[in-house]
């Protein structure tokens, strides 16, 4: 088995964009990989473009090797530009989702997790709403992911804020609460900020939540995560708060400087950007040694969601995935075999890699391919 071609997919869907990197070997296996949300989709085909000759015409199945090849230290370094690190995050998934395919295992069961049979998930609530998020969608959406099951919801209530003014109206943002909190515990329901406070504002606003419903699951994301002083002040302040971050991070210095930090409970590593599973896997028991917790960012598509839930197979405090809950009415007919979301879990299949992927029909409707700085109709086969 060698590795033939290698190509980015575009899914164009009527709610969402899906970005993906397909690898194809001689034998025909296809490993899959999601760059969706790179912010730069051609300089992270750039990238691509000048890491394939380091995969072309090897064997997959050597995914650490090569890895560490697309991961030498160049002069400028690389290792925080966002685009590379989307780049060797999409190619090392599709790497470990052909290794798995050629030992003819589950992706989980090569992690060492082979008794997994599903993972929890959350329910992000602010992709479906992204284009109208009035309060009264808010609260049904809410109510609806916690009837089908899903361990907690996320909410988003604080777009309209500008994190640039020292002062805002939160109205708009507390009846977003208000209608979530009337279909949803406190306890069930994870406020994401999107790192719009300051310190002042973030601890009004905290005592606010506090003394209108009580402790959230946790609050993720308040103030730009390089703030350290100002999280840690809060956090200090508010002990009963569970806060999350790590999202952006782009390299394992970057995580575990997080991590390590004192200001965050829950880490939160995205496997589009921080250089796939061969980082989020050896990261994740050592985060749970330090006794937080890891939710793995996952707002995004099939592709990420299988890779995600596969590496939350090896977490040991089974902490949630986030899973987009409603954000695209036609998922269940894109996938080739299907994405089995039960009673708000991810359940496995016993297929090879990861399991899943894209089928051709959805390709032809909604994708295209990336050639040379141009978006082409994916016309079926192989490139």
């Amino acid at each position: 088995m060698n590795i033939q071609t290698i190509q980015i997919i575009r899914l164009s869907l009527p709610t969402d964009q899906w970005d993906l990197i397909i690898i194809d070997t001689d034998d025909g296996r296809r490993g899959w990989g999601e760059i969706s949300s790179s912010m730069n989709i051609y300089g992270v085909a750039y990238a691509v473009e000048l890491l394939s000759p380091l995969l072309l015409g090897k064997d997959p199945s050597c995914v650490e090797s090569l890895t560490a090849e697309m991961e030498r230290w160049e002069y400028p370094s690389k290792v925080s530009l966002r685009c590379f690190r989307t780049a060797i995050s999409g190619l090392n998934q599709a790497l470990w989702d052909l290794y798995a395919k050629e030992l003819g295992i589950p992706l989980h069961s090569l992690y060492g997790a082979s008794d997994r049979k599903s993972v929890k998930l959350y329910a992000n609530l602010n992709k479906a709403l992204r284009k109208d998020r009035r309060a009264e969608l808010q609260g049904s959406a809410a109510e609806k992911a916690l009837n089908e099951g899903f361990s907690f919801v996320k909410c988003t209530p604080f777009d309209e804020i500008d994190p640039t003014k020292w002062e805002f109206d939160d109205a708009k943002a507390f009846e977003k609460l208000n209608a979530v909190m009337s279909n949803v515990p406190v306890g069930r329901v994870a406020i994401d900020c999107h790192q719009r406070f300051r310190r002042c504002s973030l601890a009004q606003t905290i005592e606010k939540i506090l003394s209108l419903y009580g402790n959230p699951f946790w609050i993720e994301d308040t103030v730009p995560i390089n703030d350290w002083e100002s999280q840690r002040i809060v956090t200090q302040k508010f002990p009963q708060i569970m806060f999350a971050a790590g999202e952006d991070a782009l390299n394992i210095k970057q995580i575990m400087n997080i991590a390590t930090s004192g200001t965050y409970d829950v880490i939160m590593p995205d496997v589009k950007y921080i250089g796939g599973p061969s980082v989020i896997k050896s990261i994740i028991p050592v985060i749970e040694a330090m006794a937080s917790h890891v939710s793995l960012h996952n707002p995004n598509g099939i592709i990420a969601t299988a890779h995600s839930a596969h590496l939350t197979a090896i977490a040991k405090y089974g902490t949630p995935l986030e899973f987009p809950f409603g954000a695209v009415p036609e998922r269940s007919e894109l996938s080739d075999t299907p994405e089995v979301i039960t009673n708000g879990t991810y359940v496995f299949n016993t297929l090879p890699g990861i399991g899943i992927g894209i089928n051709d029909a959805a390709l032809k409707t909604f994708g295209s391919v990336l050639s040379q700085g141009k978006w082409i109709p994916y016309q079926g086969g192989r490139k």
